[in-house]
């Protein structure tokens, strides 16, 4: 299975974690962190790529060229879950070889998540 990745997606994760550093600690007890990630890459242009070079060429351009637009993403982000923070909602399920492209992925992304299962 070819591998393609969104290189804004780990960036704005952390954006969303390095912002609510920022926020009192009973105010991100009711933030849904994927949904302010969701609510974001909604909102940028999509860096995807196949290949290591191309995902440093994207996330160099992330990084460069859209930093301002991840914060300002992010922060409307979180404004807007924080709008509706109770929202009752059913999380994604993902079918098994999704799961495995999103295990990767993670990995990829993110090796401290290297021993935690991810998937039920």
């Amino acid at each position: 299975m070819d591998l393609y990745l969104n290189a804004l997606e780990s960036l704005v994760a952390q954006e969303v974690e390095r912002q609510l550093q920022n926020l009192p600690p009973a105010l991100v007890a009711y933030i849904n962190s994927a949904q302010a990630i969701a609510y974001a890459l909604n909102r940028l242009p999509p860096l995807y790529a196949t290949s290591e070079e191309g995902w440093n060429k994207q996330q160099q351009k992330a990084k460069t060229q859209l930093a301002q637009q991840i914060e300002s993403a992010v922060k409307s982000g979180l404004n807007a879950v924080l709008q509706n923070p109770l929202k009752p909602s059913t999380p994604l399920q993902l079918p098994p070889q999704t799961a495995e492209k999103y295990d990767r992925q993670i990995l990829v992304n993110c090796p401290q998540y290297a021993s935690v299962q991810l998937w039920p």
